[in-house]
């Protein structure tokens, strides 16, 4: 049996899906199987994944588009054989050190959940490289973010928190409510201080879905295996994007989505950035009337009380 099975759920994204498996077997923790899951796929995914011929490798089309990772990440999970789950999103990069890092710390630390530091990229001529999965010096695991291609957590978690829910039953996004949940259920939890994650978001490139470019991937990849001073190099544009205000700056100027209504139907956040990647959108049931006063007077404590939650939270 392979010690970790890492999910990959993709759609019709063939061109960046090569990179993800091309970092996947360039690791230097090779005990592993991967589990590429096709959100009802109709390109050349199938076939990219065959041509590497690795017994490792494994395809699963489901029959239909789900709209999100949950139900492809799930269908990984029934499959998954290993004593460890890896998430890998389809146009995202691991380091080498990435699953060698954090099997090393779950298994000194006997913990459940493992999280690395991850760069989120913006999009080209963005200048913005977001450093995200920093816990705070007081060690509160639920202050900190982190992005599901860092996501490592023995499978038998799942028997106690539950699988992945779909976006539509949710106001949040699949991935932060899952992680909450994990959380709550006092999964022991362990911060590995590496950088080892380069995630290229599509929430944030207009149309992605449209014209498919895999330009960055694709340089990234050859950059991980030709510069030696590589990280160096990252956490200095992170550093610059920082002290620029790079986010602030491109955020402004942008276009994508920025909040959406609490009176919105459950699952509008994840469809307007569905919308925003150029993805044909989904019906929403609209929200029951009787939720909606609920849903406006959470929205205004919320605002309301984050200073105060952000500063317990760096305290506590």
């Amino acid at each position: 049996m392979p010690r970790v099975s890492i999910v990959t759920a993709t759609y019709n994204y063939s061109s960046v899906l090569r990179y993800a498996i091309l970092s996947v077997l360039a690791q230097r923790f090779q005990d592993f199987e991967h589990l590429i899951i096709g959100d009802g796929c109709t390109d050349e995914s199938e076939q990219v994944v065959a041509e590497f011929n690795d017994p490792r490798l494994h395809w699963h089309n489901l029959p239909t588009n789900t709209g999100s990772q949950s139900i492809p990440n799930n269908t990984g999970l029934a499959m998954a054989r290993g004593e460890y789950i890896a998430y890998l999103g389809h146009d995202d990069l691991w380091h080498p050190s990435h699953l060698e890092k954090l099997i090393e710390a779950l298994e000194r630390e006997e913990a459940d959940w493992a999280h690395p530091l991850a760069v989120m990229i913006g999009p080209p001529g963005s200048g913005v490289h977001q450093l995200i999965g920093l816990v705070p010096p007081n060690g509160n695991f639920a202050a900190a973010s982190s992005a599901t291609s860092g996501i490592v957590h023995r499978r038998s978690l799942v028997e106690k928190i539950g699988e992945w829910k779909d976006y539509r039953t949710l106001d949040l996004a699949p991935d932060i409510e899952f992680r909450r949940r994990a959380l709550r259920a006092g999964a022991k939890t362990v911060y590995v201080e590496n950088l080892s994650v380069f995630k290229f978001p599509s929430a944030w490139r207009k149309n992605v879905y449209r014209s498919r470019p895999f330009e960055e991937q694709a340089a990234y990849w050859i950059r991980m295996q030709t510069e030696p001073d590589f990280i160096e190099r990252e956490l200095i544009a992170i550093a610059n994007s920082y002290e620029f205000k790079m986010w602030e700056n491109w955020s402004a100027t942008s276009d994508i989505p920025k909040g959406i209504s609490p009176t919105a139907p459950r699952g509008a956040l994840i469809e307007s950035w569905r919308r925003y990647r150029g993805l044909p959108p989904n019906e929403l049931p609209p929200r029951p009337w009787w939720e909606i006063p609920q849903s406006i007077a959470r929205r205004f404590l919320a605002d309301a009380t984050r200073p105060v939650r952000k500063k317990l939270q760096r305290m506590l």
